[in-house]
């Protein structure tokens, strides 16, 4: 079951999680970009990799957290937003003082870079909340538009702001992201609490591919680094490729066609395979160009890894919050693992090394990975497999449940909200749940039965389900 409609508050979740995506770019990627001038390679690039560990173990944190009290509710303590606020304004405070000649030293910059970092964990984990309450029914396209409208504010300041202005910008997306969060956040119900031991368990099982995710984002951090040292502008033109693809790439996997999980990864290790060959292998711009593609990829694996988490944490009927904040443990630990590779090759000032043994040294991991841990067809077949597949991101557990309520709605001609609302009708929910869920008022919730009722001739909603049952059995 497919929504054509944006209501007033999905659309503000995506501009407010888009405007905290800008500020996430402006803040991680625009400092370390704009600023080599005030601050050393090697300073500059670990207070990078601080920022990203600060993230890290701030998301570890809160899913110990989610386990140990086996339940997911951090939509249900909004304040945590708002005092993640203010660290997250010390990076750009940072940017500004050293734009106007004040001096930071290497303490308080690692500080900022400390807190800011544990404020985008936050921040991030919220609005996966808050968006997977409400904004679009398929994932992979609504995570492409957010993080495309976010990197095109972020290139778009990057290119005609002075860095005052970057960090001045990168300030008040924040701000204005906070705003909308909190305006968002009272006018909607908090969110179904989850357990998060079935999650839990499950990525216990998956160790093997967290390993494997995380040696392909380390290509990619090293990527990063390299096309940093070699050219920034290279580097700009490359997240400006990378956000265009990264949104092409949702719109055509965002509208109803799958890719298994495992596959997926194949491909995209194949490809990070042969852009570190050519990088290797080519000088100059064609090595340039290696690494540009490998930026590309990196954008377009984030939705690919990011959707297919929705799809499964659907699919299995766990909570989505812990099931995607999870799962991106692995891609962001791989990441920093990659920035710091790269930090400590640049400083070795070998070419050799830097130019040709460590790409190749990572596409040979590569190799090994993905013969040892990457699962066969006989193994695709399992859950976790199989299921990671980018197709209407939240479309219900029981798939048989879901094609009856899709045949319903054809034969009796439903409107495409009558449908949604269907949907939700036939695994038991009330009216009030069901306006909760889709941002309408009680009334028009019940309108809407109403006419699912009249519709399909039934009086009640368990003889809607009876029918439904009775569709199924046919």
């Amino acid at each position: 079951m497919a929504c054509r409609r944006l209501g007033f508050m999905q659309l503000a979740i995506i501009c407010g999680f888009s405007m905290f995506y800008a500020y996430y770019l402006m803040s991680f990627f625009g400092f370390f970009m704009l600023n080599r001038s005030q601050m050393g390679f090697t300073e500059l690039h670990a207070g990078q990799i601080v920022f990203f560990l600060a993230s890290i173990l701030t998301t570890g944190a809160f899913l110990a957290q989610f386990r140990q009290t086996n339940s997911v509710a951090i939509g249900h303590a909004h304040f945590i937003y708002l005092a993640a606020l203010i660290p997250g304004l010390l990076l750009p405070a940072c940017m500004s003082a050293m734009e106007l000649g004040l001096e930071v030293g290497l303490p308080q910059f690692y500080a900022a870079c400390t807190l800011a970092g544990a404020s985008i964990g936050v921040g991030f984990m919220l609005w996966e909340d808050l968006s997977m309450r409400g904004y679009l029914n398929r994932g992979v396209l609504a995570h492409g538009i957010v993080f495309s409208a976010g990197g095109i504010a972020f290139l778009a300041t990057t290119f005609f702001e002075p860095r005052l202005g970057n960090a001045v910008i990168s300030a008040l997306c924040l701000c204005a992201s906070t705003a909308l969060f909190a305006f968002i956040a009272l006018r909607c119900s908090a969110s179904e609490d989850s357990p998060a031991k079935p999650a839990s368990d499950f990525f216990g099982t998956m160790l093997h591919l967290d390993i494997v995710v995380a040696v392909i984002n380390t290509a990619f951090g090293y990527a990063f680094i390299m096309l940093y040292q070699q050219n920034e502008l290279a580097l700009l033109g490359a997240m400006a490729a990378a956000i265009a693809a990264d949104l092409c790439f949702s719109i055509a996997f965002g509208r109803g066609r799958w890719i298994m999980f495992a596959g997926a990864v194949r491909i995209c290790a194949a490809i990070a395979s042969c852009t570190l060959i050519l990088y290797s292998c080519l000088n100059g711009a064609g090595g340039t160009v290696a690494l540009c593609l490998a930026i590309v990829l990196w954008f377009v694996f984030r939705t690919v890894n990011g959707g297919s988490l929705t799809d499964l944490a659907n699919r299995l009927g766990n909570s989505s919050l812990y099931t995607c904040t999870r799962g991106k443990l692995s891609s962001n630990i791989g990441f920093t693992i990659g920035l710091g590779l790269g930090v400590v090759i640049a400083q070795l000032g070998s070419p050799a090394v830097a130019h040709t043994y460590v790409p190749l040294a990572l596409v040979a991991l590569f190799i090994m990975t993905a013969l040892f841990l990457l699962p066969f067809d006989a193994e695709s077949s399992k859950v976790g497999y199989k299921t990671l597949a980018l197709v209407k991101m939240h479309e219900a557990a029981d798939s048989s449940i879901q094609v009856a309520c899709e045949a319903v709605s054809h034969r009796y001609k439903l409107s495409p909200r009558e449908a949604e609302v269907l949907c939700i009708l036939v695994k038991g929910r009330n009216a009030k749940h069901i306006a909760e869920k889709l941002y309408i008022s009680e009334s028009t919730a019940k309108t809407h039965i109403s006419k699912i009722y009249r519709k399909t001739g039934v009086h009640s909603q368990q003889e809607l389900l009876d029918a439904i049952e009775h569709l199924q059995a046919s």
